[in-house]
């Protein structure tokens, strides 16, 4: 295990309490929304905001953001206010607006694809319906495609295929994961695949052309295979982690990454348990805060397994508070967090880092949580 400090801290000039929900890469900077409803945009060096990097109000309740072009200067957001918004970030000026129209749901999760000029949105469930939305970034008039039928709650999570765009994937509070082929109109035939995972999803999302990943509010782990087309091809069977708190003797997950070995479950920390001592000093030493998050690699060889060997641990975290967003930055070598403190911290991670898909962003959802455990797990929003 290799235990590393913080290089840098910033609150981005955040009014106090305020929470940082996400962090994505832009172009020459990272950007942040927060509970606030800001967007933010700061100095990967310095963590210092751009000048005129704060784009106030973006959304009546903003939960989630994407890049729109692949050169990161456009970023779509979306909010609780059911529309999408995009930004250029060179300009501060929002360029296009696109709305949820009849279904007048809050947006939950986004995913664009620059190269076939769409954005996709999946919403809160509302008048009985959870939709999933995708409209042409040229044309914000109406969406061009509409499926409402196959998720009958919160979609919580939206993922395109990393190489097939018309692939995309959604997961839901309903506990499905569902794949849909794109180019098909009908809802019904579209569906390519439908994973049952069991309880409500948190993240969700491929680590590969074929490997997909299921993460639910109460910390269950599986891996999933994409199905294949051929119907005379039996789906191989599930990788079922359960309940990984148990296993990685921790509190909280900071959600999964993809990386090209695999891919590392960021694993938090406030307590220290039975399993790290014996009961008695694990009770003494709760006086002190364990204050920490472990990036755990997952490797499949040929079974998927956590390599806790190769432990990461970013010793500190963010205090008492529970980290919302890792981003990996692999160009600069510099891991970044984003917490329910309102501070972005910046980590110099060893070479073995360095692998970090730079599109692993981990998010989370725009409702305000709760600061406390409930039931022994953390509320879902």
């Amino acid at each position: 295990m290799k235990t590393l400090s913080t290089s840098k801290t910033s609150n981005l000039s955040l009014p106090s309490g305020s929470y940082i929900y996400s962090l994505r890469p832009a172009s020459d900077c990272l950007a942040a929304i927060s509970s606030d409803d800001s967007l933010r945009a700061f100095d990967l060096e310095t963590l210092k905001l751009r000048p005129g990097g704060v784009l106030k109000q973006v959304h009546e309740g903003v939960t989630c953001i994407k890049s729109i072009d692949a050169e990161g200067k456009t970023l779509a957001t979306g909010g609780r206010d059911g529309a999408i918004r995009c930004w250029d970030l060179r300009s501060g000026k929002k360029v296009a607006e696109f709305e949820a129209g009849n279904t007048d749901a809050p947006i939950l999760s986004l995913d664009c694809t620059p190269h076939r000029g769409t954005i996709a949105a999946g919403t809160e469930l509302a008048h009985s319906q959870a939709a999933l939305i995708m409209w042409d970034i040229r044309s914000s008039n109406k969406p061009q495609l509409l499926y409402v039928e196959s998720h009958n709650d919160d979609i919580t999570e939206l993922q395109f295929h990393p190489t097939d765009r018309s692939l995309l994937l959604s997961g839901s509070t309903d506990g499905l994961v569902n794949i849909y082929n794109t180019n098909i109109i009908e809802e019904e035939d579209a569906l390519h695949q439908i994973i049952n995972h069991g309880s409500s999803i948190h993240f969700a999302g491929f680590l590969n052309e074929l490997d997909i990943f299921a993460l639910s509010h109460d910390e269950s782990l599986s891996m999933y295979q994409l199905a294949n087309p051929d119907k005379d091809v039996e789906e191989p069977s599930p990788t079922i982690f359960g309940d990984v708190r148990t296993k990685l003797s921790c509190e909280y997950t900071g959600g999964v990454l993809r990386t090209t070995e695999g891919a590392v479950i960021g694993a938090g920390s406030h307590k220290y348990t039975h399993q790290d001592y014996p009961s008695m000093l694990a009770l003494a030493l709760n006086y002190f805060s364990k204050q920490q998050l472990d990036l755990i690699p997952l490797r499949r060889a040929p079974e998927w397994h956590f390599d806790e060997t190769s432990n990461i641990r970013l010793q500190g975290a963010h205090g008492d508070d529970i980290i919302r967003s890792i981003y990996a930055d692999e160009r600069h070598n510099v891991i970044y967090t984003g917490g329910e403190d309102g501070h972005v911290r910046a980590w110099k991670p060893p070479e073995d880092i360095q692998n970090l898909d730079t599109c692993g962003t981990v998010k989370t959802s725009g409702k305000s949580r709760d600061r406390t455990l409930k039931d022994g797990r953390f509320k879902p929003y």
